[in-house]
């Protein structure tokens, strides 16, 4: 009886608009309404329960990402949210309405969902460029963290070893790696690995780490799509010029990250996508996530991140 108060009381408030602390909870919520809200509610309640008693070990480790639920928005839900389910973007406007206001800007998961689409094809390589306290490791958090939740069998691989995320099913899926047979050997495990490698204009300096990268990291870049990996790169000058030309030469994406201070408000922050870079200048603009949001995780930024490519 008090449970049924408890989900009565979360439909009330949920129905009626005054979507508090539950807005993280019962992220699609508010692209629901009547019967089918109830149903999502008292299904998303009782999910981890659900999973528990699951042998099979296949259900996704969000009610979101289940057939069920996504039946049950495309046949009930707003335009907003069918139309999310038709393109592929319900894990992502689940993660952006958790983050954002009630009515959420389709627009944004449309804009967020790019890099999910690309994340979702395996040998994908972002390299980052930027100074320092730009938010290159937030921004290559946030967008493996969308790959995570968009992809239920997906695992992150990564050297940023102070890493936790807030949800606990993504802590279950993270793997530390601080050398090349590490990341080799959570590739060889998993199907699909996304990896986020900082650092790298340390470990893999265009100066003076030029021959080890081709020497023992090349095949790493080059058939990372047979290896089922995705990899964000992250390094530390503006014209990318401090990370190998193996590396950069094979990115599909060249990222600028940008930081728009503020006086009186958070600063803002922004990722720029781009086909290349040449003599210094991106070209090729293909989009920008602006406002990057802050990942839903804490870490270390003063942390050394480490990775050693010749072991």
């Amino acid at each position: 009886m008090a449970d049924q108060a408890i989900a009565s009381a979360e439909f009330r408030e949920v129905a009626e608009g005054r979507l508090t602390k539950n807005q993280r909870l019962y992220p699609l919520a508010p692209f629901l309404e009547g019967r089918a809200l109830y149903r999502y509610l008292h299904y998303k309640r009782r999910y981890s329960s659900i999973r528990e008693l699951d042998d099979t070990g296949k259900l996704p480790s969000t009610f979101e990402q289940t057939k069920y639920c996504q039946n049950l928005v495309a046949a009930h839900g707003s335009p907003t949210a069918s139309r999310a389910v038709r393109e592929g973007n319900l894990a992502v406007l689940s993660w952006l309405t958790g983050l954002t206001h009630r009515n959420a800007d389709f627009s944004s998961a449309q804009l967020f969902s790019k890099i999910v689409h690309h994340l979702r094809r395996p040998g994908y390589l972002g390299t980052f460029a930027g100074g320092t306290d730009g938010g290159k490791t937030n921004s290559a958090l946030v967008s493996a963290g969308l790959h995570l939740r968009d992809q239920p069998d997906a695992v992150l691989a990564t050297n940023i070893t102070s890493l936790k995320w807030e949800e606990s099913s993504l802590n279950e899926r993270t793997y530390s790696v601080e050398s090349r047979s590490e990341l080799e050997a959570v590739a060889d495990r998993h199907e699909d690995v996304v990896a986020i490698l900082d650092e790298m204009s340390t470990q893999a300096n265009a100066q003076t780490q030029n021959y080890e990268v081709n020497d023992s990291f090349y095949h790493i870049v080059t058939f990372k799509s047979k290896l089922g990996l995705r990899m964000f790169v992250i390094g530390h000058r503006e014209s990318g010029h401090d990370i190998a030309p193996a590396i950069r030469e094979h990115s599909t994406h060249f990222i600028r990250q940008v930081r728009d201070a503020r006086d009186l408000e958070d600063d803002v922050y922004s990722a720029e996508f781009y086909d290349g870079i040449e003599e210094g200048e991106p070209f090729g603009h293909q989009f920008t996530l602006k406002p990057m949001p802050p990942v839903a995780a804490s870490y270390d930024p003063d942390e050394t991140a480490t990775f050693k490519i010749t072991e």
